[in-house]
Parts: C-alpha cells; sequence; structure tokens
C-alpha cells in the first residue's frame, strides 16, 4: 500500500553518491592545539562516514523505500543534509520537509529492514585505516565502543562484518538509549557498558558530525571530528579538535 503524506520530497537522485576516502580527505589541518591524544584510555566510535563507508548504502536504501512508498526519490544533497537526524525523522523529512511527521515511523521500520539485510564489509566497510587503528588501539589497551543515531541492529552488523565485534566492549544504536544524538545519553550508556571507571576526562567519542560533537561537550568528554564523513567540519566549531585523515588520528593517539 501507498502511505497518505501530504508532500513528498521534490528533489530528483542521481544515480550515485561517493564518499571520498580519508587520504583524499578535506585537508584543514586539526582545529586544535589538542595534538596529543595519548592520555585517552576509552575511545567511542560514530558509525556511518566515521568508521564505515556507508553513504551508498544509506542513500541507496533510502531511495528504495520512498519508491516503494511512491513518493519521490531525493539527491546525495538532501540525503547528506538529512543525516543530521535519526532515521525515522530523517525519513519523514525526506518525505514530506517536517522531521516530525508520523509517517516518519514506517518508513523509518522499512528503510531499517533493508539497510541491515543489506550490511557487508563491501556494502558498510571500514575506511581505509580504520580498522588497523581499532585493533592497535585495542592492542595498546585502549577500551572502545560503537554510538549510531542509526538502530543498533545496523551498528552491531556493521561492526561484526568488518570482523572487530570482539574488540568494541558496548555497540548501541539510537533505539538503545533514550534520547539520541546530540543528547548525551547514548554516550553516558556506552560508558556504564565499558566500565564502571570510565573517567569522562580520558574518554573521547569520534564522530562526522556537529550532533557528534554536541554529544560528546554535553557527556563531558573530548569531542573529536573526522573530516572525511558526510559533513564538511573546516568551519564548524562543534569538537575540541577535528582530524583530516585517518593517518592524521593515528599519530595523534600513537605520537609517530
Amino acid at each position: 500500500s501507498t502511505l497518505r503524506i501530504p508532500r513528498a520530497a521534490s528533489m530528483r537522485a542521481s544515480t550515485t553518491i561517493t564518499n571520498a576516502a580519508p587520504s583524499n580527505a578535506r585537508t584543514q589541518p586539526s582545529s586544535s592545539s589538542l595534538s596529543s591524544l595519548a592520555h585517552i584510555r576509552v575511545v567511542v566510535w560514530d558509525v556511518d562516514g566515521t568508521l564505515a563507508d556507508s553513504a551508498s548504502l544509506g542513500f541507496d536504501s533510502t531511495n528504495a523505500v520512498l519508491r516503494d512508498a511512491g513518493l519521490a526519490p531525493i539527491t546525495p544533497a538532501h540525503y547528506a543534509i538529512g543525516t543530521k537526524f535519526t532515521t525515522p525523522r530523517r525519513l519523514a523529512w525526506h518525505a514530506t520537509g517536517d522531521e516530525d511527521h508520523a509517517c516518519g515511523r514506517e518508513l523509518g521500520d522499512a528503510f531499517d529492514a533493508r539497510y541491515v539485510a543489506l550490511v557487508s564489509d563491501e556494502t558498510a566497510g571500514f575506511y581505509p585505516g580504520i580498522k588497523p587503528l581499532v585493533e592497535r588501539l585495542a592492542a595498546n589497551g585502549v577500551r572502545q565502543g560503537v554510538l549510531s543515531n542509526a538502530c543498533g541492529a545496523y551498528a552491531r552488523a556493521v561492526i561484526e562484518a568488518n570482523g572487530v565485534g570482539a574488540l568494541v566492549s558496548a555497540t548501541l544504536g539510537a533505539d538503545d538509549v533514550p534520547r539520541a544524538k546530540p543528547a548525551p545519553d547514548g554516550l553516558l550508556q556506552a560508558f556504564r557498558a565499558i566500565g564502571d571507571d570510565v573517567d569522562a576526562r580520558t574518554t573521547a567519542y569520534i564522530g562526522d558530525a556537529p550532533s557528534d560533537g554536541a554529544a560528546a561537550r554535553a557527556a563531558g568528554c573530548v569531542s573529536i571530528g573526522v573530516n572525511w564523513g558526510s559533513h564538511d567540519l573546516s568551519s564548524v566549531d562543534a569538537f575540541d579538535v577535528v582530524f583530516a585523515s585517518v593517518d592524521e588520528l593515528e599519530r595523534a593517539f600513537f605520537g609517530e
């Protein structure tokens, strides 16, 4: 059946969407004098645009759900803007322009079912250099978690598909926490799941969206932006520091 929605998104889609690999990321220098992360003992990662290059999967799944509902497809630019919302609110916004429209729940459920089923190391593979960095952090005793504004089943599927499930103490999605980012609830829940001794002052949240930086600051931890995802952070003051490449991020942790 077709959802009854007052106004479909009018922007038409092109056929592909790509994210630049980290080695070709926007090349502005780090945005802070916080050049060393050697004191960090816990890292929580965002998923899409931070760990995983999943933009095409998300874009294609979104347009498939919209078409199935009899709605107009969207453009890559419209998709990128919408990633600031949780999945139900994003789908409602794409469909009607109103992120709070009631259609978002049904569209979001359809999206999640498709999105999770299609996860693989090809459709949601880690950016080059990310898996070795996760492994190196773990080998050096840094505990790690994951917090996404996508559903928890998707976040866990991505972690398992990329072979780092054993290295991550907690993997949470928006449906696992009381309030999604930019609220701090998910990070605080992740800290508790990682260990009772987690100290926010030696904990970092790494993400590619302004809402990630806002959540980190609200949770009292170090906020780290990466500039290879969906958002250009060149002029964004949401993070303590922004890194342009995985190599630069790794050097900050290990001083090489």
